[in-house]
C-alpha cells in the first residue's frame, strides 16, 4: 500500500464535498470517536438507511462488503455510498470533477494514478451524471461520448482505491484477550491468567465449547468472524418487511461493473476465485442471511444486528436464548436452541467485553 494513496484517501474520507450537497462525508457515518461507526440503529446520510453502519476498522481482510456482500473489494465498496441517494447523493461525474477542480487533489491524484483527463472539466459536463440513480443523471450520462464515460469510470474507480488505501490503515489494536493469548503462547501461564478475570476465563471456555455454544461456528479467526453469511432467523420480524440479505447480494456483486473481474480491477490472475466459484444458484436459506460481524470492540459499536434492533449485548444474548429464535430454527435459521444459566450468560458477556481494543485508530480528521 502506498502511503501517498492512504494520505490522499484520508483527506477524501473526511471531505463532505464528495457528496451532492457538500454536507456528508464518509466520516459522517464512520466516526473515529465511535470506533468508525455512528452509534445509530440504522445509518443516516442525506436520508435514513435501512441497515446498521458497520465499523470501518479491520475490514481490509474481508472478501465481501456490506451486510449482504454486494461488493467484493474495499475500493468498490467505497464508491457505492457516494452515489446512493440516501447516503451521499452525489454522482460519479460530480466527484471526478471535484477532484479535478481542486488543484491540491488533482496534483495528488496525478502523482499516484497518472494523468487526469482535463476534458472532463469542460462546462458542458458540469451536470451530475451517472448510469445509476435519478433519471436526469442517467440521461446526462448517456449524452456523454462513450470514451468520456470510460474516463469518468476510471477516475472514479481510482478514487475508491485511494479511499480503500486509507481504510487499510484502520486496524484493530490489542485487546486484553490478545495479550492473554500472546502470554499463553509464550507459556507464561501465570502472566496470562492475570490478564483476564475468572468470569472472563469461564466465558472464554464457554465460547470455544461447541457442546455449550455455537459461537465458533461463525465467530472464528483473528477478527472473530469467518466473514461469511449466515441465517440466524433475524431477517424476518413480525410486522416488518423481509430484508433479503445475501440472497440478493449474490446477484448484485455479479452484476457490479466495479467487481474483482471487471476492467477497473487491479486483481492479479487468479485473484478473483471468490467470484469465479460463487454459488450462483442462490438457495432459500440465503433469504435473510447476513455477513457475520466481528466481535471485536462490541462495547464500542452498539446497537447490534444488521438493523440495529438491539441496544445492549444482554439483549443480543436474550435473542439467542429466546423462544422466538427457537421457532426461527424451524424456518431457514442455522441456529440450534441455546441454553445457558444466568451465571454462564454473565461469564460469556464478560469474555466478549475483553475483546475491546486498548486504543482506536488515532485519526480524528484529515491532516
Amino acid at each position: 500500500m502506498r502511503q501517498d494513496a492512504a494520505d490522499f484517501g484520508k483527506q477524501l474520507f473526511f471531505d463532505p464535498t464528495l457528496s451532492g450537497a457538500s454536507n456528508v462525508s464518509c466520516a459522517s457515518c464512520h466516526q473515529p470517536d465511535k470506533a468508525f461507526t455512528d452509534g445509530l440503529a440504522t445509518g443516516k446520510g442525506v436520508g435514513k438507511l435501512p441497515r446498521n453502519t458497520p465499523s470501518a476498522i479491520g475490514l481490509s481482510d474481508s472478501s465481501w462488503f456490506y451486510w449482504d456482500g454486494r461488493k467484493d473489494s474495499l475500493w468498490s465498496q467505497a464508491l457505492a455510498p457516494i452515489e446512493a441517494g440516501a447516503e451521499m447523493n452525489s454522482s460519479r461525474l460530480q466527484v471526478v470533477r471535484a477532484i479535478g477542480t481542486n488543484l491540491n487533489y488533482r496534483r495528488q491524484y496525478q502523482a499516484i494514478f497518472g494523468s487526469y483527463p482535463l476534458q472532463l472539466l469542460a462546462t458542458q459536463w458540469s451536470r451530475p451524471a451517472s448510469p445509476i440513480g435519478a433519471a436526469a443523471r442517467q440521461e446526462n450520462w448517456y449524452r456523454m461520448p462513450a470514451p468520456l464515460r470510460e474516463q469518468v469510470n476510471r477516475v472514479f474507480a481510482n478514487i475508491g482505491k485511494a479511499l480503500a488505501a486509507y481504510e487499510h490503515t484502520l486496524q484493530y489494536s490489542d485487546s486484553r484477550f490478545d495479550r492473554y493469548a500472546r502470554e499463553l503462547s509464550g507459556r507464561d501461564y501465570a502472566r496470562a491468567e492475570s490478564l483476564l478475570s475468572k468470569d472472563e476465563l469461564a466465558g472464554l471456555a464457554l465460547f470455544i465449547d461447541s457442546s455449550k455454544t455455537q459461537c465458533l461456528n461463525c465467530h472464528n479467526g483473528p477478527a472473530f468472524s469467518n466473514r461469511d453469511f449466515h441465517n440466524i432467523g433475524s431477517g424476518r420480524l413480525q410486522g416488518a418487511q423481509l430484508d433479503f440479505g445475501r440472497f440478493l447480494g449474490v446477484q448484485s456483486v455479479l452484476l457490479d461493473e466495479f467487481n474483482c473481474s471487471g476492467r477497473y480491477s487491479d486483481a492479479p490472475a487468479g485473484g478473483c476465485d471468490h467470484l469465479r466459484f460463487i454459488n450462483k444458484q442462490v438457495d432459500d436459506h440465503l433469504r435473510g442471511a447476513y455477513k457475520t460481524p466481528s466481535l471485536r470492540n462490541l462495547v464500542l459499536t452498539a446497537p447490534y444486528f444488521h438493523d440495529g434492533r438491539f441496544d445492549s449485548l444482554e439483549q443480543v444474548l436474550d435473542y439467542y436464548l429466546s423462544e422466538e429464535n427457537q421457532l426461527a430454527a424451524n424456518r431457514n435459521s442455522e441456529l440450534l436452541p441455546l441454553q445457558l444459566s444466568s451465571d454462564e450468560q454473565r461469564q460469556l458477556l464478560a469474555f466478549l467485553r475483553s475483546l475491546t481494543s486498548h486504543s482506536l485508530p488515532a485519526d480524528k480528521q484529515a491532516q
